[in-house]
């Protein structure tokens, strides 16, 4: 009895010492402090918010484990100051000595033209381990993010031990189809045009392309266009010229393009609105001048963008002629039951801080020009490239539902207080507008939002938001500087509390500029199409690469 016993107070105190081992060597694993010295800059224009942002992204990514501290920035370039030399390795170690560091990051980045040089380190302070360099050459200030991204990821695995699983997937064992074979299966498709495609898993009715995220409320088809060599900055459906089909119009940054879907092709019937002296950046259709010819508003920039030059063009009969031009408004139409297509506009306030710093007015057409009737939003609350109006809440009432200037969706009643804000980042445009400078020889951009779109999309009565999410690479750490690498569509709706999600749509490489709903295909059943950007043509020596992708849609 003795003997099992003591066996078994041993085994308790053997688990004991276990437990404690373990805890031990978690609670007490070692705590590494890091300084980030910003980056020296070597370029011909204020780069501040590029050495701010590589900062910002560095630290964290190197502080996202639990046993690595990134030592604040002030206290880092205070040590910094106090050197007084050029920050070599000897010096870094100096620094990382005053800061009580356990290693110091460094380095410069170099931009001459279109070449932009990355070159770091991360050094031991005590000297007992070897420093990790790193060298990258690029074409292109887009390509700094990914190789910096890289190089903390580098540091994570080969100094902290922490591996950061790759979100690619193993290659599929499917065989190869051709991007513009049309009559694959959806979603082989889907596969082949995304390189991110999130798999099996519960589909919506509505399109089994769309992952179902919330019990459902209620054609298979998904369609990829040929690739078009042109930036596409907006799309938009509607019969323009009156012959009983819908058109799809596309606009570049110079051209206006008239294109139907026909034989399983999108093809261009006409180009009009050439203009190398104008940045187009929105396309909307609607008849508001009510002659039954459905004008196409055009939303657009001087070469400098800093001023609103928008035309308003329609058919006659024969060709597509300018009825408004050099309009100082921003154009979108918005699609309310009972009411049809109904115009906005917002003028953009000359040396304002922003482009939200504008009312936002419902527009009519009277002696031959559109004016502002009567006003929905007051001033600093939106920018009308993200707005749209309509029953967002199911309540019977009108809400504006809008991007503010973080991308966050907010909704907001007419008299401008805000309902109900979200935390997520949706949207995300690379069109900007330039303000004025703050500083001299520096850059003020303000991106705009994104087209966003309340509708009643699987007709069960009840009225959903769809929005685009571009997933961008940097993730928002630099103001100036915009990167996408994948996006989706989703469906969001009013649950009492806030917007939650519906569904979404696999997600695809690269990002969408612009989306609509409508009947694209003319077989008498709406869609959604997407104008979605491979390659923005920024680095010397590519071109622009965009299509347009449809999903069919399966109404109730």
């Amino acid at each position: 009895m003795n003997i099992f016993k003591n066996k078994y107070l041993m085994s308790i105190w053997i688990f004991i010492i276990l437990i404690i081992g373990f805890y031990s060597s978690t609670a007490f694993a070692k705590l590494y402090r890091v300084a980030i010295i910003p980056f020296k800059i070597n370029a011909e224009k204020d780069m501040t918010f590029l050495k701010d942002g590589v900062t910002d992204m560095l630290s964290s990514r190197l502080s996202s484990g639990e046993n690595v501290e990134v030592i604040g920035r002030e206290e880092t370039e205070k040590a910094v100051k106090s050197v007084e030399a050029v920050i070599n390795e000897e010096k870094a170690r100096e620094v990382g000595a005053k800061l009580e560091a356990d290693y110091v990051l460094f380095g410069s980045l170099t931009i001459f033209g279109d070449s932009v040089s990355i070159d770091s380190k991360m050094v031991d302070v005590t000297g007992n381990r070897k420093t990790l360099a790193f060298y990258n050459q690029s074409r292109g200030i887009d390509e700094v993010i990914p190789k910096i991204n890289n190089f903390a990821e580098h540091i994570n695995e080969e100094v902290f031990g922490r591996v950061i699983l790759s979100k690619e997937l193993p290659a599929k064992q499917s065989p190869p189809v051709q991007p513009d074979d049309i009559h694959a299966h959806p979603e082989t498709l889907v596969q082949s045009f995304d390189d991110d495609y999130e798999g099996p898993g519960e589909r919506s009715d509505l399109n089994p392309a769309f992952i179902v995220t919330r019990p459902q409320k209620s054609s298979s088809e998904f369609w990829k266009s040929r690739s078009i060599r042109e930036l596409i900055n907006g799309i938009a459906l509607g019969d323009v010229d009156r012959d009983g089909k819908v058109e799809t119009v596309i606009i570049t940054p110079n051209s206006v393009n008239i294109n139907r879907f026909e034989n399983n092709r999108l093809l261009e019937i006409n180009k009009v609105g050439e203009d190398k002296y104008r940045v187009y950046i929105g396309v909307d259709i609607a008849d508001i001048n009510s002659n039954g010819y459905p004008e196409i508003f055009v939303t657009s920039l001087n070469l400098q963008r800093n001023v609103v030059n928008s035309i308003v063009l329609e058919y006659d009969g024969e060709n597509y002629v300018k009825i408004i031009d050099n309009s100082s408004w921003y154009y979108r139409v918005t699609e309310i039951p009972g009411r049809g297509s109904v115009l906005f506009g917002q003028k953009q306030k000359t040396g304002g801080p922003d482009t939200f710093s504008s009312e936002i007015f419902e527009m009519v057409w009277s002696d031959n020009e559109y004016v502002p009737d009567r006003k929905v939003l007051p001033s600093n609350h939106s920018n009308l490239m993200g707005f749209c109006l309509g029953d967002v809440m199911n309540d019977g009432g009108e809400a504006v539902v809008a991007y503010d200037k973080s991308d966050y969706i907010r909704i907001i009643n007419q008299s401008g207080r805000a309902l109900w804000t979200g935390s997520v980042h949706y949207g995300g445009s690379t069109l900007y507008y330039e303000m004025p400078s703050l500083e001299p020889g520096s850059d003020n951009r303000q991106y705009y939002p994104m087209r966003i779109i309340i509708t009643d999309i699987d007709l069960d009565g009840k009225y959903e938001v769809i929005a685009v999410k571009n997933h961008e690479l940097t993730g928002r750490l630099l103001k100036h500087l915009r990167k996408f690498k994948e996006a989706q569509i989703e469906s969001l709706s009013w649950n009492g509390l806030g917007l939650v999600t519906n569904w979404k749509t696999a997600k695809i490489s690269g990002y969408i500029r612009d989306f609509a709903i409508g009947d694209f295909d003319n077989d008498g059943e709406d869609e959604i199409i997407a104008a979605v950007i491979s390659k923005d043509g920024s680095v010397v020596g590519t071109r622009p690469k965009s299509s347009v992708i449809s999903y069919d849609l399966k109404k109730k």
